[in-house]
């Protein structure tokens, strides 16, 4: 049986240290087959087209981001895990070569902004996926930030919408909500699409656009997905605010 945890916006250096530090020792101890971040694991705050004028567009430097990311998430996962890492596109990690495009497009180059070189993803052996990644029979994983995808405001239904245009079942991050949505139609229910949004493991309290109040319809949260030939089986880590959670009976926190 085959066992890929999923890791969703961690958007650092916003990340919820503690949970980010326990996901990490869980994965060392887990040992799983893969680990796919499902993207927006920068916020990329500078270069956001809402810090334009305003200070944070002059703070931390998407290099700067960068180097944070691989000495406070990447390092420290490939010091108990060498195996398989994905990390797959997302709107945050498009934000350093969209600020290029739009706003000193002389200075634009194809690849030197773009996330995976931004984060030397080779020096670690982290597989990047721009667009889509198919991991196991009938499943696509996509950040969901993509055109066409409709957000919606309950915890899976985004996900389960982009099943349906794709045709495919779907895990996928964005929109910071954990939950799981299943579809079957056909005689029997033959056909059964499924949708999974993965939270986010973000530290909401460094939200600063959610106002003074920090109030979102999120969930912090990753998965884990069981997979046993075409038999995939996605269950919801649910993360409390200090960080902690239970998988298998085991307390990480």
């Amino acid at each position: 049986m085959k066992r890929i945890v999923f890791i969703s916006d961690l958007q650092m250096p916003f990340e919820h240290k503690r949970a980010n530090r326990a996901v990490i020792n869980f994965v060392h101890d887990f040992q799983p087959d893969e680990v796919i971040n499902i993207g927006d694991i920068n916020d990329y705050t500078s270069p956001a087209r809402w810090s334009a004028g305003k200070r944070a567009e002059y703070g931390m430097t998407v290099h700067q981001e960068a180097a944070y990311t691989r000495r406070h998430h990447l390092d420290p996962l490939r010091d108990g895990f060498d195996g398989p890492v994905t990390l797959l596109g997302s709107n945050h990690g498009e934000r350093p070569q969209k600020y290029l495009v739009d706003r000193a497009p002389a200075l634009y180059s194809d690849e030197t902004y773009r996330e995976d070189k931004l984060l030397r993803l080779d020096d670690y052996g982290v597989k990047f996926e721009p667009v889509a990644y198919d991991f196991a029979p009938g499943w696509t994983a996509i950040h969901g930030h993509a055109r066409g995808v409709s957000l919606a405001r309950y915890a899976g239904g985004t996900a389960i919408g982009a099943a349906r245009k794709l045709g495919r079942s779907v895990a996928m991050g964005h929109t910071h909500r954990a939950g799981i949505i299943s579809e079957s139609t056909g005689m029997g229910g033959s056909k059964t699409l499924t949708g999974v949004e993965l939270g986010h493991l973000m530290d909401v309290r460094k939200a600063d656009y959610l106002g003074p109040a920090r109030i979102a319809n999120w969930q912090l949260a990753f998965g884990v997905f069981y997979i046993d030939g075409k038999t995939v089986t996605p269950t919801i880590i649910p993360v409390q605010p200090n960080g902690s959670f239970i998988v298998e009976g085991e307390h990480y926190k």
